[in-house]
């Protein structure tokens, strides 16, 4: 009668370790992810040749003058090869 119960208990200890250890994977990841977020807006930031104050300026700015008063997500998410192509486009 007990073996069910000691089977559920011992099923469920190992799930939680189970938990446990994708807790702390997801942690990590979300920390190196966070990381590489930063480095990436540094390397931007130098070869924008950029202080953090300008950048600072520079993203205060832009969100009161977007282009055509489309809404930041929209402009974040567009694709630069289509700004590209459309680039292109009116060279010719």
């Amino acid at each position: 009668m007990f073996e069910r119960l000691d089977k559920v208990r011992s099923d469920l200890k190992r799930a939680q370790a189970k938990r446990d250890e994708w807790d702390n994977k997801v942690k990590a990841l979300q920390k190196k992810c966070a990381e590489l977020e930063k480095t990436c807006i540094h390397e931007m930031m130098v070869a924008a040749d950029l202080t953090p104050e300008q950048l600072a300026n520079l993203i205060a700015y832009s969100k009161d003058n977007l282009p055509g008063n489309k809404p930041i997500e929209e402009i974040a998410n567009t694709n630069i090869s289509e700004e590209e192509d459309f680039d292109e486009e009116d060279e010719n």
